[in-house]
């Protein structure tokens, strides 16, 4: 049997680390993990993942018992990423590892083709 290609992924650990995490605060059981672009420097997208309640418009990938959801605009940049959860000299978090990052580095990227992503992020609200 094949296996079907997702457009993103969680890895294994990244899989893990987000049930423990979602078990262990009740607010968060109800919500889905979020993919976005927090921002944009020369050399590409910075990340961010959080737990979030979606949107009608989102797109979502079921990964076990945990789901990603991406928003339309930001797709177009992560298509292909995997969530990946670190705990080293790096910091201890999800970790997004994008095969297309070098596609979109450099000052000169048009920034009309990703403002939108970056401002309509769905960061942690505070």
């Amino acid at each position: 049997m094949e296996e079907s290609f997702q457009p993103i992924t969680l890895t294994p650990r990244a899989n893990l680390e987000a049930k423990k995490l979602s078990a262990a605060d009740p607010s968060q059981s109800e919500k889905f993990l979020r993919l976005y672009i927090e921002g944009k420097g020369c050399d590409g997208f910075t990340y961010g993942v959080t737990f979030d309640t979606p949107n009608e418009s989102d797109l979502h990938f079921p990964h076990d018992e945990i789901s990603v959801i991406v928003d339309q605009d930001t797709i177009f940049f992560t298509h292909g990423s995997s969530i990946d959860w670190v705990d080293d000299h790096r910091g201890k978090g999800f970790l997004v590892l994008n095969p297309r990052h070098r596609k979109f580095r450099g000052k000169f990227f048009r920034k009309p083709n990703w403002r939108k992503a970056t401002t309509q992020s769905k960061g942690p609200k505070h």
